[in-house]
């Protein structure tokens, strides 16, 4: 689904991140951990088309058209009503699906609503439909929860990881948070500017009392072991 080979990625003054090669087969979920400043959102924004690399390669089944994004801040255009806002670049076409996917997130009632009237988990909601709304093969989420209290937090990961585990899609999710890292990832990544350092897969990931599982305790004092360990330049 996914090959990234020896990226890099260069800013005027700095590289966020080079030497990175990653292999993402359809379905699978990875969760990429790492310090602030490793690149972790250059690498999203690169996989998406948003940012070119400066060497390396990625390749996409689908090419982009086949991603969804949804970035930390929801983004919601104030002016367009929920619906609307996820419907942004689309035709009518998609409306039965935006709609279909907004009263999955029990946000049917808000269909007409402003973003201003909506509490911030309900805006993420509307965020996600927008990124879902065009069925991706490949779903990335840069960090989308980090605002929301724990309880919206995990209510919205449960709501993620069921609709894609169903669906068979692809997810990429960068995130800070160890703990959701686990609860979300198949597989667990901690990304350096020159890489990745270590991996760690999670058997567990399709138990439903994860969180409250011994194994989750154990594999987030190895991964906090290894992102600690980790060193990125700013």
């Amino acid at each position: 689904m996914l090959s990234i080979v020896n990226a890099q990625v260069d800013y005027p003054g700095h590289t966020a991140f080079r030497n990175f090669s990653l292999t993402v087969e359809q379905g699978a979920t990875v969760s990429v951990l790492g310090s602030s400043g490793c690149g972790k959102t250059s690498l999203l924004y690169a996989i998406a088309g948003l940012k070119p690399l400066s060497s390396g390669s990625i390749h996409i089944e689908g090419g982009t058209e086949s991603c969804g994004i949804m970035f930390q801040q929801d983004r919601l255009l104030p002016w367009k009503r929920v619906v609307d806002n996820v419907l942004i670049g689309l035709s009518e076409s998609y409306r039965d699906a935006g709609e279909e996917l907004l009263g999955m997130m029990n946000l049917h009632s808000v269909l007409r609503q402003y973003p201003h009237q909506l509490s911030g988990g309900m805006r993420q909601r509307v965020a996600l439909a927008r990124a879902l709304v065009r069925k991706p093969r490949l779903l990335l989420l840069d960090e989308p929860l980090a605002a929301l209290d724990e309880q919206q937090r995990e209510q919205l990961q449960d709501e993620i990881k069921r609709y894609i585990l169903t669906h068979g899609i692809t997810l990429l999710l960068v995130t800070h948070s160890i703990r959701e890292a686990i609860y979300m990832g198949s597989r667990v990544i901690v990304m350096t500017p020159n890489g990745v350092s270590f991996e760690l897969h999670n058997t567990k990931h399709r138990e439903e009392n994860l969180r409250n599982m011994h194994e989750l305790f154990q594999m987030e004092r190895e991964l906090r072991l290894h992102v600690r360990g980790t060193v990125c330049d700013m």
